[in-house]
């Protein structure tokens, strides 16, 4: 490798993150290119300043940088590489992530990662929460929307992240203190190619860890059941189990009670956002992460559950009128993640749809009770209608969120019960209708205020 070559670094995919890294880049005074295969985003750097970075993938330059900063969203491996990846592998150029970056600039700091397909981002929040809570300086970055590189740490700022498979896979040298695996299940196949990747993809986040470190895993799924005992094979990092049930050595919450090595520690005061059986895991993850992290005592820990609001689009309380509660989960974009809200309510109008995953709504029959009538929405409405006919449950192709809101609404209205939700959870991507989940969800918010709001 040629270490006098005058551009280090090569920026691909001009996203969220990849804005974030050339901002950090030109602030470290890096010399740098980028590009980006979608033009609209080539055309918002222009904007910002960056026109005379963007290098087309063909020009000879990108041979001769010595590292890529490639952004998650790009395939790395499947469904093939993108050229960018055969570049660089031909070219010997060190292929990193943003997260590596930052590691590899701020490397004193104490760092807690965590990663699952369900609950990481709801985990990293809480951890955030009880930190900020009891006034010691963190940081809250990675998948969970924020650029990790829009962090700007203090030597004595706790570092959490919040960790995707595709991030996990471009990390080299990043070692986390506190290391969080809360679960695994069928999700991003078509970009690790299988699930036995997959997993293997997601053990990665214990990667580097040594004998001060702390491995926290959940034993409450077979996958992360397996890798727990292949942990404490392979290493020398303090292993931490958690769970839903009992357990002899580690940490489990059911309901609604903390437990740490079979002991009772406490009952809890959990508020609307921590309500739901999924969300005992997250919070033994959060107390385990917090407690091999910090000196907090379990009561400076858990005093600071009652005031969490938690997450925009995450099971997010939107408000209640006419005995029916409005519930925006939009951030569900498979069925492993609609099925905690539908575990968590009772009487439930459910607006689901967009981008099927693979699998679609097949576990649905466990809740036909608990679903008064279901409205389908985005490109999957003939798959999810098939699964809801095969089971005989009520629903309505509603085709737009705004038509579902109406109709549920309609319905809810004229049912005389209490405790009535109308739940959006749509257990598919947002892609086919909206720019992301994020909109979906603020436009549901929207329809949702403007009911409650209403004076009629």
């Amino acid at each position: 490798m040629n270490n006098n070559k005058k551009i280090k670094y090569g920026v691909f995919g001009l996203g969220i993150s990849g804005i974030a890294t050339l901002h950090f880049l030109k602030e470290k005074k890096e010399k740098f290119i980028a590009w980006d295969d979608n033009l609209s985003n080539r055309e918002n750097i222009k904007t910002q300043g960056f026109e005379d970075c963007l290098i087309q993938l063909n020009n000879p330059i990108w041979k001769e940088i010595i590292i890529l900063v490639l952004s998650p969203g790009v395939p790395l491996y499947f469904p093939k590489p993108h050229p960018v990846v055969s570049l660089a592998e031909k070219n010997n150029i060190e292929i990193i992530c943003d997260i590596e970056l930052f590691y590899r600039t701020f490397r004193d700091n104490i760092y807690i990662g965590v990663t699952g397909t369900n609950g990481k981002s709801t985990t990293v929040a809480l951890i955030f929460h009880i930190l900020n809570h009891n006034k010691i300086p963190c940081q809250l970055g990675g998948n969970i929307g924020k650029p990790i590189l829009k962090c700007t740490p203090s030597k004595n700022d706790i570092i959490i992240i919040e960790v995707s498979s595709f991030q996990i896979d471009l990390l080299k040298d990043t070692k986390f203190d506190v290391a969080v695996l809360l679960n695994i299940s069928k999700d991003h196949l078509d970009r690790h190619g299988n699930m036995e990747n997959y997993i293997s993809t997601k053990y990665k986040i214990f990667s580097n860890q040594q004998k001060n470190d702390t491995a926290i895993i959940s034993v409450d799924d077979v996958n992360t059941e397996m890798l727990s005992t292949k942990l404490e094979k392979d290493s020398s990092a303090n292993l931490i189990k958690i769970s839903t049930k009992k357990i002899n050595n580690g940490v489990s919450v059911l309901n609604n009670t903390l437990y740490r090595k079979d002991i009772k520690i406490r009952e809890l005061d959990l508020p609307t956002s921590l309500q739901g059986q999924h969300n005992q895991e997250n919070i033994a993850a959060a107390y385990a992460a917090t407690y091999s992290s910090t000196n907090l005592s379990d009561k400076e820990i858990l005093d600071a559950l009652p005031t969490f609001q938690g997450l925009k689009h995450r099971m997010e309380y939107i408000g209640e009128k006419h005995n029916i509660k409005f519930i925006n989960d939009s951030k569900a974009t498979n069925f492993e993640s609609t099925e905690k809200a539908l575990k968590t309510f009772e009487k439930i109008y459910w607006i689901a749809g967009g981008i099927a995953k693979d699998g679609g709504i097949d576990g649905i029959l466990h809740f036909k009770n608990k679903l008064s009538h279901v409205f389908l929405i985005g490109s999957s409405q003939e798959n999810f209608s098939e699964t809801l006919k095969a089971f005989s449950i009520p629903y309505s192709t509603s085709n737009s969120l705004e038509n579902a809101f109406t109709q549920a609404l309609e319905l809810a209205k004229k049912d005389t019960s209490k405790n009535k939700t109308i739940l959006l959870s749509p257990a598919a991507s947002s892609l086919d209708q909206w720019k992301n989940f994020e909109e979906r969800g603020d436009y549901f918010t929207k329809l949702t205020h403007s009911f409650i709001n209403d004076t009629k």
